[in-house]
Formats: structure tokens, C-alpha cells, sequence
């Protein structure tokens, strides 16, 4: 899935450009209100990347058709810039702090209270608190990109 949600942003933006709809430099034209459909430019470059099938390594098609042979994540970058603008704008005009300050003597009790082992200053060793905390984190992602797109 991590793969695919890569390449899923990698090809369209790629079926924008061969539609004539990518204006990277025009942030009145953002890349996610790009529309090619009916394209036929971007329907042969589709085409030609459906066609190959598993007839060949993934990386070679993919060069093939966009003419990029390695995962590349600037798509999917490009694509939620005027997200990650509008968030940076909205932390800024609402004081908010992307992290958190550390008092060392409040967390080590928090950890210790969870029931987990904490070694010098503040550092512990949970791999259940850090699959939480990814899972916490992905889930938000999920939920700003839906709010994002509705």
C-alpha cells in the first residue's frame, strides 16, 4: 500500500502533465483541481502504462511511460502543498507549536506510570508506545486528507 500510494501521485501527476494541466508554478492552478478527463494524451500515457502488465520490472515501465524510474515523493508533496500552507498559516495565526516541550522530571513520571523501562534522562523503550503513536499519528493524516478532499 505505501508503494502504491506513491505511485498513485507519481502517475497522476504525470497524466496532468501529458493532459496540459500541470502548472507548477501557478499556485491559482494547484495540481490536485489538475482534470484530464477525456484526455487523449493522458489516456495513451495510462494506456501505455496498463499495457506492460507484469511483463516487466515495475521501475522500467514506470520510466517507460513518465520517465521516472524511482519512487519519488514530490507528487504527493506538490499535490498537498496548499494543505501543509494552509496548516502552516493556520498554526501560525493560532500561536499553536508543531511539537512539544520536554520536562524531563513530568515525562519520566507519565512513563513510569505506564509501566515502562526509562533509561538516562528521559528516554524509554516501548515498541507498543511507538506502533501507538504511528497508528495515532497515520490516523490523523487519513482524517486531514479526508477533510482536505470533501
Amino acid at each position: 500500500n505505501f508503494v502504491a500510494g506513491i505511485l498513485q501521485f507519481q502517475i497522476y501527476r504525470a497524466l496532468c502533465q501529458a493532459a496540459g494541466q500541470r502548472f507548477p508554478d501557478d499556485p491559482r492552478r494547484p495540481l490536485h483541481k489538475c482534470d484530464f478527463y477525456r484526455s487523449p494524451e493522458a489516456g495513451r500515457l495510462l494506456g501505455n502504462l496498463m499495457e506492460k502488465g507484469s511483463s516487466m520490472p515495475w521501475q522500467e515501465t514506470l520510466e517507460q511511460a513518465i520517465g521516472e524510474y524511482r519512487l519519488d515523493g514530490s507528487a504527493l508533496r506538490e499535490y498537498f502543498r496548499p494543505l501543509e500552507d494552509w496548516l502552516r498559516t493556520e498554526n501560525l495565526r493560532a500561536g499553536e507549536v508543531v511539537g512539544w516541550s520536554y520536562d524531563g522530571d513530568y515525562c519520566k513520571r507519565s512513563i513510569e506510570t505506564a509501566g515502562l523501562q526509562v533509561y538516562g534522562s528521559g528516554y524509554y523503550n516501548s515498541a507498543f508506545s511507538m506502533f501507538e503513536t504511528s497508528r495515532i499519528l497515520g490516523t490523523m493524516i487519513i482524517l486531514l486528507i479526508a477533510v482536505f478532499l470533501n
